[in-house]
C-alpha cells in the first residue's frame, strides 16, 4: 500500500515539474517574442527611412511601394505582440499538420538564414588570431612541443 502512495507522489511531482518547465518555455517564447517584435518594428522603421531617400531620388512610386511594405511589417509586429504564446504554438502546430512540407522547408529556409546572420555578426567580431602549429607565445617549439 506504500508503494501507491510513493508513485501517486511521485505523479504529483512529475506534473509539478512538467508545469514549471511548461511555465518557463512559456516565459522564454514570451520574451523572443518580445524581441521579435521589437526588432520587427526596428525594420519597419528603417524601412520607412529608406523612403525619403527614395523620394529624394525622385522615385516615388518605389517609395510608395516601399512604405507599404513598412505598414505591413508594422501591422504584422503588431499582430504578434498582441497575441498569446500558447495560442501561437497552436497556430504553428495546426500549420504543420496541415502542410508538413511547406513547414519543413520553412523551418530549414528560417535555419539557413538564422545562420547566416549570425556567421556575419561573429564576422563582425574578430576572434584573436591564433598562433600557427609548433608555435607559442614562448618562442618556436617543434613538433614534440619542446623549445627551440
Amino acid at each position: 500500500m506504500e508503494h501507491s502512495n510513493t508513485t501517486d507522489s511521485d505523479g504529483g511531482t512529475q506534473g509539478g515539474i512538467m508545469d514549471r518547465v511548461r511555465d518557463r518555455a512559456t516565459a522564454q517564447l514570451s520574451s523572443q517574442k518580445d524581441r521579435a517584435t521589437d526588432g520587427l518594428g526596428s525594420v519597419a522603421q528603417a524601412v520607412r527611412q529608406s523612403t525619403q531617400h527614395l523620394r529624394d531620388h525622385k522615385q516615388d512610386a518605389i517609395a510608395q511601394y516601399v512604405e507599404k511594405a513598412a505598414d505591413q511589417i508594422d501591422r504584422f509586429s503588431t499582430q504578434l505582440k498582441n497575441r498569446d504564446v500558447n495560442e501561437l504554438v497552436n497556430e504553428v502546430q495546426r500549420f504543420a499538420r496541415r502542410q508538413p512540407a511547406l513547414f519543413v522547408g520553412s523551418a530549414f529556409a528560417l535555419g539557413v538564414i538564422g545562420a547566416r546572420f549570425l556567421k556575419s555578426s561573429a564576422d563582425d567580431h574578430p576572434q584573436p588570431a591564433s598562433e600557427p602549429y609548433g608555435t607559442s607565445s614562448r618562442g618556436t617549439m617543434d613538433y614534440a612541443g619542446r623549445g627551440i
